[in-house]
């Protein structure tokens, strides 16, 4: 059953990114859709972030989601049988110059039930809107209306126990559902459903053949990530135009069969810097080199286990327990610093860990992620997984 949900919760992922790829560059919601509030309301790109929004704040969301196999009513918001369950947490990495740069990633849980990381994207947006928030004042004042492609209510909203006056927006178009929910105090997304169908040619029955994507968020938590180094900059070798380029294996040892690996390579291109975040192009080459995933990303000072951190972080570190996350279980660590490099540690306290080694211009040179076990069949036999990458420009 597990399987099966992390299975369904990949699929969700996978036509997101497809979504993405043909979407407009433009700030996104943690589902990874792009937020149609700027584009309706313009005003909010020129409005200030809400007075609790700083570098470091990290918002999770429960996430169900499912596709046009899984059972289901007609409303996404009511749906029925065996979704793909995760968390999506969006972190701010920066703020400057009225722009937020954020990170989110997804994560599914394995057979143990322990969360693990499947996708990561970056976003930059108007600190006035961005991924899990809009200014509050602007909220207010949205008057209530109902028209072909927008429904706005106030309405309450009880999320986990907690009362909530919140305004409600309802966009639809050919394609694409969406429904979010802020509240009118704070700004803060509280909800948000997303309902996408696609529509393909079935060359055999000669019809029009119709598959469908849909999921639900809900606010979990909305917490300060501890980041040791306050103060610093993006490092000077980071430029645009600047290459890092990966390489290394993925390995897999089955239970009771030989071992195999493969290659895999990073390649990261930074297109923008700025005073405290870069914006980059990640590709991704794995068992197809051919066809590489690629992702728009951004790395942040006020971030844990980017592509860099600033080159005065050493100053502030100290070994031992840097955060502790309450919602997927992550526990971040400093095991070494020295002049052979920093390295931090991630691991769920099961069966996912990784390490990450950056050199003393802040310059992340190798990355180690081991699943232990990877997969688990009914018979009882399993796989250790390791991906290991080494910068190597």
């Amino acid at each position: 059953m597990k399987a099966r949900k992390t299975c369904i919760l990949l699929v969700f992922l996978t036509a997101i990114l497809a979504y993405i790829s043909i979407a407009i560059a433009a700030p996104t919601l943690p589902s990874g859709i792009e937020n149609p509030m700027l584009i309706r309301y313009p005003e909010l790109a020129s409005a200030p972030a809400p007075s609790w929004l700083t570098e470091g704040t990290r918002a999770t969301y429960n996430v169900l989601a499912s596709t046009s196999e899984s059972e289901r009513t007609k409303d996404v918001e009511y749906g029925t049988g065996k979704p793909g369950y995760g968390l999506a947490q969006t972190d701010v990495v920066a703020l400057e110059q009225g722009e937020a740069a954020t990170l989110t990633q997804s994560y599914a849980p394995d057979l143990q039930n322990a969360m693990r990381p499947l996708l990561g994207t970056g976003s930059v947006a108007p600190a006035g809107c961005g991924d899990f928030w809009c200014n509050p004042d602007v909220l207010r004042r949205i008057p209530q209306s109902a028209a072909d492609d927008l429904t706005v209510q106030r309405l309450p909203v009880t999320i986990a126990g907690k009362e909530y006056q919140a305004i409600r927006f309802d966009f639809r178009d050919d394609t694409l559902q969406i429904a979010l929910v802020y509240d009118l105090a704070t700004g803060v997304l509280l909800y948000h459903t997303f309902d996408y169908t696609s529509y393909n040619i079935d060359k055999e029955k000669r019809s029009l053949a119709t598959s469908g994507t849909n999921a639900m968020l809900e606010l979990r938590d909305l917490r300060q990530v501890h980041i040791p180094w306050k103060d610093g900059k993006v490092p000077a070798w980071l430029s645009p135009g600047e290459i890092l380029s990966y390489q290394g294996q993925k390995a897999v040892q089955v239970q009771g069969a030989q071992p195999y690996s493969f290659p895999l390579s990073v390649q990261v291109g930074v297109t923008a810097a700025h005073n405290r975040f870069v914006e980059m192009n990640v590709a991704v080459y794995a068992e197809d080199p051919t066809s590489p995933a690629n992702l728009k990303s951004v790395s942040g000072i006020a971030q844990l286990l980017g592509f860099w951190m600033p080159p005065q972080a050493a100053a502030y570190l100290s070994q031992g327990v840097i955060d502790t996350d309450p919602d997927t279980g992550m526990l971040v660590s400093l095991v070494q610093s020295d002049d052979n490099g920093i390295v931090f540690e991630k691991t769920n306290q099961q069966d996912y860990r990784a390490q990450f080694t950056y050199d003393q211009d802040g310059k992340l040179i190798q990355t180690v992620t081991e699943y232990n076990p990877d997969v688990m069949t009914s018979t009882g036999f399993g796989s250790v997984r390791v991906e290991t990458l080494r910068l190597i420009n």
